[in-house]
């Protein structure tokens, strides 16, 4: 796709076609989708099998739901505030297994040229080290942000809590990031500018 409407009006036709039970629909959504569900959930539970499991219950509840998205956000924005739901659900009753992140391979998206791959790939663990020192609600938000590109309106929708909390929380990270990137030696910039 050439654009972002672009890809968001197919994103929205796939749903369409969800609804009336087009397995190939679903599929082109879960190959556009299922690394950024996955990255998003093995970050929050640091467990791959049962990030894994929670990529393919969100994927079953887009299929039972597709019928009843209203398109009042963005095809992106409703997926994740799925992966976030299910997520906490399963973090609820469910212990999870500490994995250190520097060691679990990470889906990549295909939609991520080569050189911001490998620019991603050399600060991944330094980044993963100064997220570690933030509360679950501030990494969530840096999250959201930063890895899953997320505007603040979405966040809001996702997290299901109002804008300015998502800005207040995105401060307060980004003010204990900024000692812990600077004793990493990085940057802001380095780490690519957090809106």
């Amino acid at each position: 796709m050439d654009t972002a409407s672009e890809r968001a009006a197919e994103e929205q036709q796939w749903i369409g076609q969800i609804a009336n039970r087009d397995r190939a629909a679903l599929k082109r959504l879960y190959d556009r989708y299922a690394p950024r569900i996955f990255r998003f959930v093995v970050r929050m539970i640091k467990d791959e099998a049962k990030a894994q499991e929670l990529v393919n219950d969100v994927m079953l509840e887009i299929w039972k739901g597709a019928a009843g998205f209203e398109g009042r956000s963005a095809v992106s924005t409703w997926i994740l505030g799925i992966a976030r739901f299910r997520t906490l659900n399963a973090l609820r009753g469910y212990k999870p297994v500490t994995v250190d992140l520097d060691d679990s391979p990470e889906q990549e998206d295909p939609h991520t040229d080569l050189s911001q791959q490998n620019d991603r790939e050399q600060l991944k663990p330094l980044l993963r080290r100064a997220l570690d020192a933030l509360s679950p609600e501030h990494r969530e938000v840096v999250e959201l942000t930063f890895f899953q590109g997320c505007s603040y309106k979405e966040i809001a929708r996702i997290v299901q809590c109002p804008e300015n909390t998502v800005k207040t929380r995105m401060f307060h990270a980004r003010s204990k990031l900024k000692p812990v990137l600077e004793r990493l030696g990085l940057s802001a910039t380095d780490a690519g500018e957090m809106p």
